[in-house]
């Protein structure tokens, strides 16, 4: 039989099974559909070497179950239309099991493998694939109200469903296939393909991967025909992640251990702070995710967690390293702040710095690196707990090493270049364009509660004011101006307690620069004007782009209550920004954080130009 009708056979007795498993999986239509079409396009790819196996489906299968997880977002099937009560209520309840109990439950149910072979093809053991069976058999009974020995019927009601679906005939699967032979792109079944080498598994199971760093399978699993990655191929593997060599800059006593390896398919596939979504590209073709940790606990406690995610093109990857900046610059992952921001030079397209800290308990500090290097991104953020975080630095070069070995994998020159880092504005936080976000709020002493900023708006008073400045920016001559204000509302504090910044925009750079020296001369003459005020301090912002003064008062209220104002002004081109903090007891920033943030405003003004 020709290679031709040799395949177009086996996809058409076989793709509507197989739509009906990965739609089972996933309980997203769409993504079964793509991610089968997907798993055969690669197969007719790779037909010479698929075709050799005893059955086939033990090639696609894998690849389609995993395309399917990396496409679908949870509890889909509430959004889609024409789907049975009864389809609903058996979907809700395969949702509610874990990865590895639907992936077994399924492997036995619908795709009709025995155990031993379903645990082959899950690259677990038969022992840990039938507590898995057993778990999600008590599960779903339980859930649906069946008896146990009625469990696939309900799944295998799910086929009319999954039958809407139209797939390609195989004259176009096949064409597709030859157009990805011909152009040598790493599409999805490939990349997919790679992640099963790689991690030695389509449903991770920690207990069973080496700990050492190896991906391959665990040596008491029996070894399934999985296929290798192509030699040509430019994108990366889990063999290009870091290595605990390569984190030991970061704490050389640490005696650093790879401690799982995944594609990130299971679990909510949340690795680090201020992640929003499973996958920055939903569209991407692949990801890998390392965790490395120390081999004992000492103090301080620390890890490192790198995502790799591989965009269809650059141009896709450079809107993922968008999006993963977007993340951090307007993380909304409880208390935590922003401390610097770097842009890092000479070792990828583009790559990036970014040092948080926590609120608090425990003090903990994460520092980030991220770097797109071709149609890769590569994240990695690393945790200290109860201690010192590592120098930007060293974290620059854990960020260089992750990136050479991708450049390396591509094939390209000058991988070996040295970071350099230059201080950086944050990308825009999406909450209020060109004003402070939350997670540029610095912790306040002895509260560990998370800041909350009012929705920006028109000020037609400022009510950042003060006694010294009156500063009226519409009254002056801003064309424009915006207010804001933050509060801690979880902590017990005074009343009078907060924070609030306001911004003008003037006609042109000169008339702004004017009205910061006319505020500069207010202050000057504050005390003989105001014998209640006292000037504590005063200190100039000089730093790039950024023109600006802070001053600290004391205002004199009545015999027994003094108040407290930080008082900031900083302008960048036409517009200048007034920060204003009113502390209340122990709750105040700590020496220097308020002219960190009055800078970190005049950075924010940036996204107004």
């Amino acid at each position: 039989m020709r290679a031709e009708e040799q395949f177009d056979s086996f996809y058409l007795k076989t793709r509507r099974a197989l739509v009906h498993q990965t739609f089972a999986l996933t309980g997203d239509i769409a993504a079964a559909q793509r991610a089968v079409r997907d798993a055969y396009v690669g197969a007719w790819h790779h037909w010479r070497k698929v075709r050799t196996h005893e059955d086939p489906r033990e090639w696609v299968r894998p690849r389609a179950w995993a395309q399917a997880q990396r496409r679908h977002s949870a509890r889909l099937w509430q959004r889609t239309r024409d789907l049975s009560l009864q389809d609903r209520a058996v979907l809700d309840a395969l949702h509610k099991l874990s990865t590895a109990e639907r992936r077994a439950l399924l492997i036995v149910h619908l795709a009709g493998l025995s155990p031993e072979a379903g645990a082959r093809e899950l690259n677990v053991t038969q022992q840990t694939l039938e507590t898995h069976l057993r778990s999600a058999g008590s599960k779903l009974s339980a859930e649906l109200g069946i008896d146990a020995s009625s469990l696939r019927d309900p799944l295998m009601a799910l086929a009319e469903a999954a039958s809407a679906v139209s797939l390609p005939r195989a004259a176009g699967i096949r064409r597709e296939g030859r157009n990805r032979r011909r152009t040598h792109t790493a599409a999805g079944a490939l990349a997919v393909t790679f992640l099963s080498v790689a991690t030695g598994a389509f449903a991770y199971e920690p207990a069973e991967v080496p700990t050492a760093g190896s991906l391959t399978p665990a040596q008491d699993a029996p070894r399934t025909q999985r296929g290798v990655p192509e030699e040509d191929t430019t994108l990366p593997s889990a063999d290009d992640l870091l290595t605990s060599e390569d984190v030991n800059r970061l704490d050389p006593k640490a005696r650093w251990r790879s401690a799982e390896t995944s594609d990130n398919t299971s679990g909510d596939g949340i690795n680090y702070i201020c992640q929003q979504e499973r996958f920055a590209d939903p569209e991407g073709l692949a990801t890998l995710v390392r965790v490395l940790k120390p081999r004992s606990e000492r103090r301080p406690l620390r890890s490192v967690v790198q995502t790799v995610e591989i965009s269809q093109s650059s141009d896709n990857a450079a809107a993922t390293y968008s999006t993963v900046l977007s993340w951090f610059a307007g993380c909304q992952d409880g208390a935590v702040h922003l401390r610097r921001s770097f842009d890092v030079g000479g070792i990828a397209d583009h790559a990036a710095l970014l040092e948080f800290e926590s609120w608090g308990p425990p003090r903990t500090d994460y520092s980030v690196a991220v770097a797109q290097v071709g149609q890769v991104v590569s994240t990695s953020v690393a945790t200290t707990v109860n201690g010192s975080a590592p120098r930007a630095t060293s974290v620059a070069r854990v960020l260089g090493t992750a990136a050479q070995a991708i450049c390396e994998r591509s094939g390209e020159e000058g991988c070996t270049a040295r970071p350099r880092l230059e201080p950086a504005s944050p990308a825009p936080s999406g909450e209020a364009p060109g004003m402070l976000a939350t997670v540029d709020m610095p912790p306040l002493t002895g509260v560990a509660k998370p800041w909350v900023g009012t929705s920006a708006a028109t000020a037609t008073k400022n009510p950042a004011a003060t006694s010294c400045d009156h500063a009226d920016f519409r009254k002056e001559g801003a064309v424009r101006n915006r207010t804001r204000t933050f509060l801690v509302p979880e902590a017990r504090l005074p009343k009078r307690f907060g924070l609030t910044e306001t911004y003008g925009t003037f006609k042109s750079p000169k008339a702004a620069a004017a009205f910061l020296r006319e505020i500069r001369k207010r202050f000057a003459r504050c005390e003989d004007r105001d014998l209640a005020t006292e000037i504590v301090s005063a200190h100039s912002i000089r730093e790039g782009r950024l023109d600006g003064s802070t001053w600290r008062l004391n205002t004199e209220l009545s015999k027994h209550t003094v108040v407290v104002f930080e008082v900031g002004f900083v302008r960048r081109g036409a517009t200048v920004a007034q920060v204003m903090l009113v502390p209340a007891g122990q709750a105040d920033l700590a020496p220097g954080a308020f002219g960190d943030l009055v800078v970190r405003a005049g950075q924010r003004l940036g996204e107004l130009q």
